[in-house]
């Protein structure tokens, strides 16, 4: 019951009736007060009653009529979907809207694709929603001309009654798609939506009532009408195209990418598992073999509970089997430059994948946001991974994790006043992210400032799960605080983990370093190195009062793991 209740309110925000209603009100009252006016002094006092009668009818008429407005015909929609003479598609809404706009101003050709509602009876199918989601983002973030909202920013709107217009303004794109997916045993709905946000007009709306395995012509249709209505008439060759699948390994694959989304260690090892169903039922669906690439490469930096010399082979692996099916897909290049950066410490191929991805998808927020990566840990060089980063916020502004980066690049490279004002406003937005804990810590702890850090590296611990990456820094910044009983207790914590299963090499070193234990720190960054333990990316920017870098090991170190280049900066 409480779902159907949710479902119902869900499609009258969806139909817009609660903004009729509104806008009904204040119109009635309206023309109750000028009856007053109008009528009391022509000495029609009692022809009052009728207007509010009137008024009070036809606000229960202008609901139903703004209900119906929305709703087409139950029987399955046609196959042919062709316009019509004034260019309408064949079955749309009967909703005028004006024309684009054609202000210099206004950006045309800039989207936002909105989490679509899930209306469907099962409470847990909102992986399928999400995924239709994620799936048009893709298609339309591939298409030249066109920018597109990363998914992260834009998911930041789900179930929430945010204004089109704020939106807009807030992502800063010129149009958005919402829409709602219902999906039974029997058949498959998907409505979408074209929104102007200058004005919160629809430009284009249809809806598709078809079989579960015609979803992926749907998301074609869809993209392909959107890129038609901002950009004009495509080329065949250059119409948004769908990865096909075995319907139950898309529907294992998409409750992979809502899982990955959410970047837990549970999460994670539930997209690794889900993936792995889908290539286990369909081994040519490139999508999930890229999509395992990425979980386990995320699982062998921070949330490592294997060593990268076991888990970066099986997503090598994957990435090479993803591009040799679909050479042409973005996420596959970028899963590769990951697996050739982090388990290979081949820079210059990782660099090849890089760009590949971001010429097949100039739109990825996550290609720039690990292109940064590349340009600060491999190059060292500022300019570059500040224009990336830019980039990458430029797609994703409410994205946390890539708005941070630009206070960690500017903090690695010594610019500690901006990164800790940057930091202040993260914190004062986010304060219950472990993300921003974590770097201004790292960042006080460059200014000499232990006593300030520490709060922040505790918050950061309490809020991440206490994850090796947090706890590595913790026990760290204890001992640079002087506050040795504390660093040896998250020794203790992080030696107990790995007799009893695995802890990263290079966050143990941290951890001993900063404890003043360094003969115990080279030992833990040698067990590293054998076991490619893909943190070690990190190591020239580890503290340096920690006094790792003054150790000649630390140059033998940084030789075997291809960045000898990086001495020159020390």
């Amino acid at each position: 019951m409480a779902l159907q209740i949710r479902n119902l309110f869900s499609e009258l925000r969806r139909r817009k009736v609660y903004r009729v209603a509104a806008v009904y009100i204040v119109v009635g009252l309206g023309v109750l007060g000028a009856a007053e006016g109008i009528l009391d002094p022509l000495g029609l006092t009692g022809a009052r009653a009728y207007v509010v009668i009137f008024v009070l009818l036809g606000f229960p008429i202008a609901l139903v009529m703004a209900w119906a407005y929305e709703v087409r015909p139950e029987e399955p929609a046609a196959e042919s979907q062709d316009d019509g003479a004034d260019g309408t598609p064949a079955g749309a809404l009967p909703l005028e809207a004006p024309p684009l706009p054609t202000s210099p101003s206004m950006d045309l050709q800039s989207i936002a694709v909105l989490p679509f509602d899930s209306m469907s009876s099962d409470p847990e199918g909102d992986y399928f929603a999400d995924g239709i989601t994620e799936e048009l983002t893709n298609a339309l973030a591939k298409q030249k001309g066109l920018r597109v909202a990363a998914r992260t920013s834009a998911f930041t709107f789900k179930n929430q009654p945010v204004d089109i217009r704020e939106i807009g303004k807030t992502l800063e794109v010129s149009h958005v798609i919402e829409g709602s997916v219902r999906r039974t045993e029997e058949a498959l709905r998907i409505t979408a939506q074209l929104i102007n946000t200058k004005d919160g007009y629809h430009v284009w709306s249809e809806q598709f009532d078809r079989s579960h395995g015609d979803v992926f012509r749907i998301q074609e249709e869809i993209a392909g009408s959107v890129v038609q209505k901002l950009l004009g008439e495509l080329p065949e060759d250059r119409r948004p195209v769908i990865a096909t699948a075995d319907l139950s390994a898309y529907d294992s694959y998409l409750k992979g990418r809502h899982a990955i989304a959410h970047f837990h260690p549970a999460t994670l090892q539930q997209s690794v598992d889900h993936f792995e169903t889908a290539i286990e039922v369909d081994g040519r669906f490139a999508p999930a073999l890229a999509g395992l690439a990425e979980a386990l490469t995320m699982q062998s930096i921070g949330f490592a509970t294997r060593p990268g010399l076991e888990v970066m082979p099986r997503a090598e692996k994957a990435a090479s089997r993803a591009l040799e099916l679909d050479p042409s897909l973005p996420e596959a290049h970028l899963a590769r430059a990951l697996t050739y950066m982090y388990g290979q410490w081949d820079y210059p191929a990782a660099k090849e994948e890089l760009d590949r991805a971001l010429a097949l998808n100039p739109n990825s927020a996550e290609a720039h946001f690990w292109a940064e990566f590349y340009w600060t840990y491999t190059q060292h060089d500022f300019e570059k991974a500040i224009a990336a980063n830019r980039r990458a916020v430029e797609l994703s502004p409410l994205d946390t994790r890539i708005r941070g980066r630009f206070a960690t690049v500017n903090y690695l490279f010594g610019e500690m006043e901006t990164a800790e004002q940057a930091l202040r406003g993260e914190l004062a937005e986010n304060p219950d992210h472990p993300l921003p804990h974590v770097s201004m810590a790292d960042t006080l702890v460059r200014m000499g400032r232990f006593d300030e850090a520490v709060p922040h590296s505790e918050e950061a611990a309490r809020l991440g799960g206490r994850a090796h990456a947090f706890l590595g820094m913790l026990g760290g910044f204890y001992g640079l605080q002087g506050n040795r009983a504390a660093a040896e207790a998250v020794l203790k914590e992080l030696e107990d983990r790995q007799r009893a299963g695995y802890t990263p090499g290079f966050w143990m070193a941290v951890a001993y370093s900063g404890a003043g234990r360094l003969d115990d720190a080279f030992a833990a960054l040698e067990r590293a190195v054998v076991e490619k333990d893909s943190n070690l990316l990190y190591l020239f920017f580890s503290p340096r009062a920690a006094g790792m870098h003054d150790d000649p090991r630390f140059d033998d170190i940084l030789k075997r793991i291809g960045l000898e280049h990086l001495l020159q900066y020390k």
